[in-house]
């Protein structure tokens, strides 16, 4: 048969047979490329994104999967570091509500000043109370004194209306007492000399109503540890089991203003605060240092060198005396003080149920100094700055005796045998000071 005539049979190539491809030859791929710039003209309506340059689609592809995938996650990451900061703003708010709120509540770190506050003879809500002591500046969270209120069912109908005279320092149990018997708290003002023992100091709050002498002891031994956290002076006081009133010492001698019946806290509050602004200052610290004395060995000086010495001039004569003794340890061990054995007569003998029990002859001879060596265990009373300041910055002399008599006079010697004459001069007049060996020295401590 004939091949129509339009067909024609392809040429013969080179390669003979080969050169023919059968029909059932593998058809070749079609391809079609097209420059498709031309179709990405830049359109001010509508850009499009720009495309990524470089490699096979592939590549192209896996590169635009990565960029969304990495954008999700600093999406994801930028989300949670917002919570976080959220939150964490959110816990330091509540943690410093708290604290202002405790602080404002109990009366705490609050300055002291007297306001007068007049409660109207009106129906007056505690928020709006609260809104008017909060403008006399008796109250800082009123927010904290509503819900206070609130929980102890405080209701205002209770309240006498008149004219106040509130302190900026009072608790809100102060506040609610105060409008609820018609007048604001008593308030008395006390000084404490320097010198007072703890004792001394609670006597004189027990006997002008402010609190128990027991109930301050008490309150103390129970709650140190949070005062220590506040106060980290205190917090370096030594650890020691002979050591009887652990913050003898740290009641700080001024004028103060107290409340009839003030919580405990605010009271020794009162000492503390005004010990932190008087001792524990820069200059004295450095001279702490100088003088290679701790806080606690310098106030313990301090201490024995106020119940010694009344004058600021004799004190700093005994603090030499005292030095003395203390830089020269192989030849003048004690440094033999009377007025640590008056300390333990009566201090804390009177305070222990068995004074005579033997178990409490190590600590008398914690503290005195006819017995222990170098400085006892603790205070011996509560120091005022001049005997601070005499105990790190002492007179420079040459003398290791010295003996006061009945008038206050003052004898100072560097020899025992000076010493010896200034006792014979003083006569039966002496009534302190270090005494002469086998005369309750050395050889025969005085118990």
């Amino acid at each position: 048969m004939q091949p129509p005539p339009e067909y024609r049979a392809p040429a013969a190539q080179a390669g003979g047979a080969d050169a023919v491809r059968p029909n059932t030859a593998r058809r070749r791929e079609f391809k079609v490329q097209i420059d498709d710039e031309e179709f990405y003209e830049p359109s001010t309506s509508s850009p499009r994104p720009p495309r990524s340059g470089g490699g096979g689609g592939g590549r192209s592809g896996g590169g635009d999967g990565g960029d969304r995938h990495s954008g999700g996650g600093a999406g994801r990451w930028f989300k949670a570091l917002l919570v976080l900061v959220v939150v964490l703003g959110l816990s330091v708010f509540l943690a410093m509500f708290a604290l202002q709120s405790a602080s404002d509540m109990f009366g705490l770190n609050k300055p002291e000043g007297e306001v007068s506050f007049e409660l109207p003879d009106e129906d007056l809500s505690i928020s709006e109370i609260a809104s008017m002591l909060q403008k006399e500046g008796v109250v800082t969270q009123p927010l904290t004194f509503r819900l206070y209120a609130t929980l102890k069912k405080v209701s205002p109908d209770s309240f006498f209306p008149g004219d106040y005279t509130l302190n900026t320092n009072m608790s809100y149990d102060e506040i609610f007492v105060a409008f609820r018997s018609g007048t604001g708290p008593e308030q008395v003002t006390l000084i404490f000399y320097e010198g007072w023992t703890l004792s001394d100091i609670a006597d004189k709050l027990e006997e002008n109503g402010v609190c128990k002498k027991e109930d301050l002891f008490r309150y103390l031994e129970e709650n140190g540890a949070a005062f220590e956290e506040k106060y980290p002076f205190l917090a370096d006081i030594p650890d020691d089991a002979n050591r009887y009133r652990r913050y003898e010492g740290y009641f700080f001698p001024d004028t103060y203003d107290f409340y009839v019946d003030e919580d405990l806290g605010t009271v020794v509050q009162k000492f503390f605060n005004r010990f932190d602004q008087m001792v524990n200052t820069d200059e004295l610290q450095q001279q702490m240092k100088a003088q290679n004395l701790s806080l606690d060995q310098a106030i313990t000086l301090a201490s024995v060198i106020q119940k010694e010495a009344g004058r600021t001039d004799d004190m700093k004569m005994v603090s030499s005396i005292f030095h003395k003794r203390l830089e020269n340890p192989a030849q003048f061990p004690k440094l033999q003080s009377d007025v640590t054995i008056f300390y333990v007569e009566n201090d804390i003998k009177p305070y222990l149920e068995n004074p005579d029990d033997p178990v409490n002859q190590p600590m008398y001879d914690a503290y005195n100094t006819y017995v222990c060596d170098g400085l006892p265990v603790g205070p011996i009373s509560n120091p005022g700055v001049d005997a601070i300041k005499a105990a790190i910055y002492p007179q420079n002399t040459d003398y290791y005796y010295f003996l006061a008599d009945k008038d206050g006079k003052f004898y100072y010697a560097a020899t025992i045998e000076e010493h010896a004459a200034n006792i014979a001069a003083a006569g039966i007049g002496v009534d302190h000071g270090i005494t002469m060996p086998g005369e309750g020295g050395d050889s025969e401590p005085q118990q």
